[in-house]
């Protein structure tokens, strides 16, 4: 994965390049949580470079969300808005057992 980060004011801009798993986005977090020691507010996400991710997108960003600091996305790569389109769906399942593994 590549990263590279730029800022104005309190916004950290953030441009992510090649694959994202748990291992390669132990950077990003390590970016976010010094960015967050810092001050800053509003993470920008440009993604349109990532070619791969999973849920270690997500956990890197969700670390990031809370006390007053948000997340927009300003390009998204297709692997990243497919998963963010199943986070999101998967987010308004409220029925227990809606991840429930079929086919046994």
């Amino acid at each position: 994965m590549d990263l590279s980060c730029t800022s104005h004011g309190d916004v950290l801009r953030v441009r992510l390049a090649g694959e994202v798993d748990h291992f390669t986005a132990a950077p990003l977090r390590v970016v976010l949580a010094a960015a967050a020691a810092y001050g800053y507010r509003h993470l920008d996400l440009d993604t349109r470079a990532v070619s791969f991710c999973d849920s270690g997108l997500l956990a890197a960003v969700a670390g990031w969300c809370g006390r007053g600091r948000t997340v927009s996305h300003t390009a998204t790569s297709r692997a990243v808005g497919r998963l963010l389109a199943m986070e999101c769906d998967l987010d308004r399942r409220k029925t227990p057992g809606a991840w429930r593994v079929t086919g046994r």
